[in-house]
């Protein structure tokens, strides 16, 4: 889903846009932007929304990597026996 984190300060695609957040320091006025096709979208009142949204569908591909990573080996330490 993401080329990086956002807690990284790393761009983020989700499919033809992509969400470079504001510096982790700057100050609440300063916003994040987000591109489609090389053109700015203006983030105002969306930002903390989006933010928000790409943090929970973080841990919802970290949770289920894990998950897919402990059943593979779970599917291959029982077809051994």
């Amino acid at each position: 889903m993401t080329e990086a984190t956002r807690k990284d300060g790393w761009a983020v695609t989700l499919g033809p846009y992509t969400y470079i957040p504001a510096p982790a320091h700057s100050s609440a006025t300063v916003n994040g932007t987000l591109t489609k096709g090389g053109c700015p979208v203006t983030l105002q009142v969306t930002e903390p929304v989006l933010r928000d949204f790409l943090d929970a569908m973080s841990v919802l591909e970290n949770d289920l990597a894990r998950r897919w990573t402990s059943a593979t080996e779970w599917s291959a330490f029982a077809l051994a026996e």
